[in-house]
């Protein structure tokens, strides 16, 4: 009796649960474009039964079904949810534009407070916080530290480790892994720009380089000069290496378990446990670094005699000295380009205001409690030396690869970078407004390969999406639901041929001074107020870097044996093979050769 009590129970449980999909169901059966989804996305699936954590990247436009670039999906697990998928430009402005009406769903970014509360995983107030000091912190005079610091950075870099190695019978150098260098650069300007410090390019690994006439295994080449992890302190390299490859690792594992990995109780294999012990370390090291820096700039004292700690006394506009310098500045008063803080908006905007107004602002404004503290610090800083390290390497990498795939491109570039730049002479940050090419590879790569795949939003109360069919001009207003979540696809937005041309084709010109070309359907730096603060920063860094590579070598695909008969087609698949890292990065290694 008691069993047929209990079969009975089970069965209104599944009852009840499926009467009420049903009724989720019934309402999202006249919606446009619908996709449903069984389970969450915790695999790399392109089925309709599970869309899967990459699935948004495989299949950019197969969401949006005659002409409609909004989609809706259905999950049953881990509960009935509702999630909006849009690619239409003019929705995405309006999403990102009204922060109190979706925001961020800030759980989904607790594994980012690492060392402490960020711009990156806080909304509301606390955003608005933060959003006020780091801001002014990425200033015109920090760009071109920025730009000052990537020529220096990469000149250094062919001579001490590219040109050091060659001999005058090398005709080319085989990059056997092409984003090692370009992370290596990304992560010495990070570090140059953040902290003003030069990292040294001596005891680089340079073992994925070869040269046409030496063995790829001499050992001048191949052998590591930096310290061995086991033994003593990560350096800075060894720590952002081991942060974005185990990244994963932190956002998955609990804390107890990377506190007790040694423990002879470890229920995982040797390899795993020597791996989550190696991330625990970077992160432990990184924090070592970071409360060195910020102690040496409040007190003048190095406690640990840390190698990015700056030794002169001169004014630096780096990162951290400019939010340093906020922190501690009275934050009612406007920054040096007149904009003053509109806590309304949560920016900082360009208006006039009387002296009245503007010491009713600083009145108002509580600087105590805008202050961060140590842990927001730092916290800060680590989201920018993650996020400016990795996309701006990743991107980097796109937009060499696509030149060496493209050779017209390439030779475009050159002729243009040199129309610019006097022969013989290094470009100056002068020239960035006239090196436009440039500029529009690095956008061309940014829409192609956007680093961030998708941003994830939700809805703070009911309301209507009015979207239109392009296809047949025909309108439709969508009933969204409070605590419906929303995807903006940036991939679907770039990919999206009612705004694209030809979207999948690599086409520098699109991005020409000359090209009328639509702005809001460009977001790889997502939009609105909460828009990457670092855009203009990755942008300087980005064109400097591609200009003097192009200006120095040819980039090809180097060619292989086993991939001598393969299609145009087929090695820009090959070599455009993409995986979700912590953000979109490249599957496989492919050598290039540079001439």
């Amino acid at each position: 009796m008691a069993l047929h009590l209990l079969y009975t129970l089970v069965l209104a449980v599944i009852v009840w649960w499926m009467a009420k999909l049903w009724s989720q169901y019934k309402v999202v059966m006249n919606q446009p474009g619908i996709r449903n989804s069984l389970i969450s996305a915790l695999i790399d699936s392109s089925s309709a039964l599970a869309f899967g954590s990459f699935y948004l990247w495989y299949n950019k436009r197969g969401w949006y079904a005659s002409g409609w670039d909004i989609s809706l999906a259905t999950s049953l697990y881990p509960r009935v949810q509702r999630t909006w998928i849009v690619s239409d430009p003019a929705l995405f402005k309006k999403i990102t534009s009204s922060r109190a009406e979706f925001p961020k769903p800030t759980e989904q970014y607790v594994a980012l407070r690492v060392f402490g509360r960020n711009i990156l995983t806080e909304e509301g107030e606390e955003w608005k916080k933060y959003k006020r000091i780091c801001a002014p912190a990425f200033s015109e005079p920090n760009n071109r530290l920025v730009w000052d610091y990537v020529i220096r950075i990469m000149t250094d870099f062919f001579e001490e480790v590219w040109l050091s190695h060659q001999t005058e019978l090398d005709t080319e150098i085989i990059i056997e892994d092409f984003k090692i260098p370009c992370t290596q650069f990304a992560l010495r300007i990070i570090v140059a720009a953040a902290f003003g410090q030069l990292l040294s390019w001596k005891s680089v690994d340079t073992s994925y380089v070869s040269f046409s006439s030496l063995n790829k295994s001499d050992s001048s080449l191949g052998a590591h000069t930096g310290p061995d992890a086991s033994k003593s302190k990560l350096t800075i390299e060894q720590i952002f290496e081991i942060i974005s490859e185990g990244f994963v690792l932190k956002l998955i594992l609990p804390d107890w378990l990377f506190r007790n990995a040694e423990s002879s109780l470890w229920p995982f294999g040797e390899k795993f446990r020597r791996q989550v012990i190696n991330v625990r370390e970077a992160y432990n090291d990184l924090q070592v670094y970071m409360k060195d820096i910020i102690t040496t700039r409040q007190t003048g004292l190095s406690a640990s005699g840390n190698s990015l700690v700056q030794t002169d006394s001169e004014k630096k506009a780096d990162l951290f000295t400019n939010l340093l310098e906020a922190n501690e500045n009275d934050l009612g008063q406007p920054l040096a380009d007149g904009s003053v803080w509109d806590s309304n908006v949560g920016e900082y905007v360009h208006v006039q205001r009387t002296a009245d107004e503007l010491r009713t602002i600083e009145a108002e404004s509580s600087v105590q409690e805008a202050k961060l503290n140590t842990a927001e610090l730092m916290g800060n800083i680590f989201i920018f030396l993650l996020a400016g390290h990795e996309t701006t390497a990743h991107t980097i990498g796109y937009a060499l690869t696509l030149l060496a795939l493209y050779q017209d491109e390439q030779e475009k570039l050159f002729l243009h970078i040199m129309s610019v730049i006097p022969d013989g002479q290094l470009p100056r940050y002068e020239d960035l407004p006239l090196l436009t090419r440039s500029m529009a590879v690095m956008q061309e790569a940014l829409r192609l390969f956007p680093p961030v795949i998708m941003i994830p939003k939700m809805s703070a109360q009911d309301t209507t999406f009015i979207v239109e069919n392009r296809e047949t001009d025909k309108e439709s207003r969508l009933t969204v639901e409070k605590g419906d979540q929303i995807v903006l696809h940036s991939v679907g937005v770039h990919y999206n041929p009612h705004f694209w041309n030809d979207p999948s084709k690599f086409n520098p010109d699109r991005f020409m001074p000359e090209s009328d070309w639509p702005r809001d359907a460009f977001v790889p730096f997502s939009a609105g107020a909460r828009s990457c603060m670092g855009r203009r920063f990755a942008e300087v860094e980005g064109v400097a870097i591609i200009t003097m590579l192009i200006l120095k070598y040819q980039v090809k695909v180097k060619e292989e044996e086993q991939f001598k008969n393969e299609t145009f087609e087929q090695r820009k698949e090959r070599v455009l093979k993409l995986k979700h890292g912590l953000t979109l990065t490249f599957a496989d290694t492919t050598p290039f050769g540079l001439y």
